[in-house]
């Protein structure tokens, strides 16, 4: 017989995200630079789908960089101003019939500073492109190649039999158990005005790599188990469930922090993923305690959230990674996924 995994033993300090919900109670984050805001049904069928292929095929996106339009860029960022570009061109390049012939030349060709394939930083390739051929096809086959009669056979609502999340879950790209891509794409197809989800009460922050590193770190979530707790710490593998599990953890702690921060989900989101992708990034220490800011004419967290930066991050003094280095030498988890 076999047996079932030992629960992985994380808690959330209710307390502690509290007293951080109050830090991000004081800032407000920017109109997003990536949105583009729609009216027409053309621009919403435009959008919906541009974000539902984007997402699908965005996983440890480390490696992708470059300049386009004479800026550089990084990571997600690039990917969304490449994918711009690419529109400008071709309207209907964000389709189902068109990304089903997806080849790796094309893929690379989308994401290189000069549409050259061999000069491409993506990796992951073969990966990416069966997630928009498989994509595509299911999305062909069940909704006429269109995101957007996905939401309406949802009857636009998000949870429920038949509702928006148990229909994107059916595509293997957006599988993932804690949601993620889904969640993303959501935030995107919402913000932009493409849909208007009729649950809202059920839409939640979008767990990935960034924000369970801020959230281990600043003390919003405890690893009781000691032996997962010293594996994040030295960044050595841990199993999906164990995965599963913290990030399972980590979207009730970021609940506390929508409710009592009086803050839409989505810049809660959208503070905490830029704080883990600047003041608590994984290239360097984080920006806290003792290690102020260096990196100012560099930051996308001050361009993307109102906040007068002292040169400390927004959690630091509250954050417990912040006073304590058992806390600040917290990783995320590292395992290969295609989830996020």
């Amino acid at each position: 017989m076999m047996l079932s995994p030992a629960p992985v033993e994380v808690r959330v300090d209710r307390d502690q995200c509290r007293r951080l919900a109050e830090r991000i109670a004081q800032v407000r984050v920017r109109p997003d630079e990536f949105l583009v805001r729609v009216t027409t049904a053309a621009e919403r069928r435009r959008e919906a789908n541009l974000w539902f292929f984007l997402v699908a095929i965005c996983q440890a996106t480390r490696t992708l960089q470059g300049t386009l339009d004479g800026t550089w860029y990084r990571g997600w960022d690039y990917m969304v101003h490449a994918a711009r570009r690419a529109l400008r061109v071709a309207p209907d390049g964000f389709t189902a019939a068109h990304l089903v012939h997806t080849t790796g030349d094309s893929l690379c060709s989308l994401f290189a500073d000069d549409g050259v394939a061999e000069h491409s930083t993506l990796d992951r390739i073969p990966e990416r492109v069966a997630q928009w051929r498989a994509t595509a096809q299911l999305l062909l086959a069940r909704y006429a190649g269109d995101v957007m009669n996905l939401y309406a056979a949802a009857d636009q609502r998000l949870r429920g039999a038949g509702g928006i999340l148990a229909r994107l879950a059916e595509f293997e790209a957006y599988s993932d158990p804690v949601e993620k891509k889904s969640f993303l794409f959501i935030m995107f197809a919402q913000r932009s005005g493409a849909w208007a989800v009729a649950d809202v009460e059920h839409l939640k922050v979008a767990i990935d790599y960034h924000v369970m590193r801020v959230a281990l770190r600043s003390g919003m979530v405890r690893v009781a188990d000691a032996a997962l707790a010293q594996r994040l710490k030295a960044r050595s593998p841990v199993s999906a469930d164990e995965d599963n599990a913290l990030r399972e953890a980590v979207r009730p702690a970021c609940d506390l922090l929508v409710q009592h921060a009086g803050q839409s989900v989505f810049d809660v989101d959208n503070t905490l993923w830029m704080m883990g992708r600047n003041c608590c990034f994984y290239d360097y220490e984080p920006i806290c305690g003792d290690h102020a800011c260096w990196r100012q004419s560099q930051c996308t967290f001050v361009r993307s959230i109102a906040y007068a930066c002292p040169g400390r991050c927004l959690f630091d003094g509250v954050c417990l990674g912040s006073r304590d280095p058992a806390f600040r030498a917290y990783w995320e988890t590292t395992l290969y996924t295609r989830f996020y």
